[in-house]
């Protein structure tokens, strides 16, 4: 009998102390006030939660850019030159070619809905499309100016003075221009009004080299010098936003009317200490930066740009510089078109099929019937 209690008490026991571990676990969870089956549903429920919320962070990153292979998000053309031919033809034994190489970039960053206006997501953020044009000209000769030295005096400064206010070369030079357009269906409680007065953002840079040649009779001086020209500001456009762009979200038209603040900088081995007195016979100054407001109307049809701008240039000493400082007028036009990057696919498989029907190459008889 003493045996039969041996082994009935003891795995009593044993069951006795699980089940006031597992009470002890169930008197945890209520002072959670949660049961067992509670508490597995709510870690059920954290981990959808948790899954929800970097869903969430996807589509939140996925709204504020949508994707560049969107339709209609992205556009890139690219424009080439060289010019070989004349060195060439002057059996020239160190020919001295030119390149250069331009990218156009076009970036749409709205979604539209099906009335084909940005929809109530895109209507909050405040940039609507980046575009930029870049250019970079290189040769390995440089453009060199020349002054027309009288008594030891330059008579023609203004061609220095006009080279630093527009630095243009077409052998070693670099243009950047890049526009940031803000929303025009801005739908910000207190913040709508700011794009229907700024349209958008200008930003340019334009840089070059050229070589500087002061000959006076007895003295003959050559100095590398570059100009080095910053604007940036905003400005208005005129045009409404649904007559601006085509089918492709590309912008073709354009009128507007900016105010910005420019500067331009002497740079290179002209601009060093030791040859302040050879660019103060050039300049009639020492003076390497200049700065000022630089108002600009432009317009835009298809892929022409014309502009006219009216830079206010002053330097630190106040020194008049003839086309340099005060008011001077610049008028450019400029080219924004190139070859596309984008390849139809579908005109492409055409093209193939047809090329191995014919090659598109008529017979004797067919010409005759038409």
């Amino acid at each position: 009998m003493r045996l039969f209690y041996f082994f009935i008490l003891i795995p009593m026991g044993l069951l006795g102390q699980d089940l006031q571990k597992s009470n002890s676990t169930i008197d945890y969870l209520k002072d959670f006030s949660l049961s067992q089956s509670d508490y597995l549903k709510k870690l059920t429920f954290n981990a959808a939660i948790n899954s929800k919320n970097n869903l969430y962070e996807e589509y939140e990153l996925a709204k504020m850019a949508p994707p560049t292979n969107g339709p209609n998000q992205f556009h890139i053309d690219f424009v080439g030159t060289a010019n070989l031919q004349q060195n060439i033809n002057e059996a020239n034994e160190d020919v001295q070619g030119s390149a250069g190489l331009g990218v156009i970039f076009e970036r749409y960053f709205l979604k539209k809905g099906s009335d084909g206006k940005p929809d109530s997501d895109s209507k909050m953020k405040l940039v609507e499309s980046l575009d930029m044009e870049a250019y970079i000209n290189v040769a390995s000769s440089i453009d060199s100016l020349r002054a027309k030295v009288v008594s030891d005096e330059v008579t023609n400064q203004r061609l220095f003075g006009h080279y630093i206010l527009n630095p243009v070369s077409p052998k070693q030079s670099i243009f950047i221009n890049t526009n940031i357009y803000f929303n025009p269906e801005l739908d910000w409680e207190k913040g709508s009004w700011i794009t229907k007065v700024i349209s958008g953002m200008n930003m340019r840079v334009n840089a070059s080299n050229v070589l500087w040649n002061y000959n006076n009779g007895t003295d003959n001086i050559s100095q590398y010098a570059g100009s080095i020209s910053f604007r940036y500001g905003f400005f208005h456009e005129f045009l409404p936003n649904d007559r601006i762009r085509d089918d492709e979200n590309k912008r073709r038209y354009s009128v507007r009317f900016g105010l910005y603040y420019g500067s331009r900088h002497v740079t290179g081995d002209i601009s060093s200490e030791a040859n302040n007195d050879l660019r103060n016979q050039f300049l009639g100054t020492v003076d390497k930066n200049y700065s000022g407001l630089e108002p600009a109307f432009s317009f835009r049809l298809n892929n022409i740009i014309a502009e006219f701008t009216a830079p206010m240039m002053r330097g630190s000493s106040e020194s008049a510089i003839e086309g340099l400082t005060d008011i001077q007028f610049q008028f450019s036009i400029r080219f924004v078109g190139g070859f596309s990057l984008k390849v139809n696919e579908k005109a492409k498989n055409d093209d193939d099929d047809d090329d191995d029907d014919d090659d598109g190459i008529k017979t004797v008889e067919e010409v005759k019937e038409e």
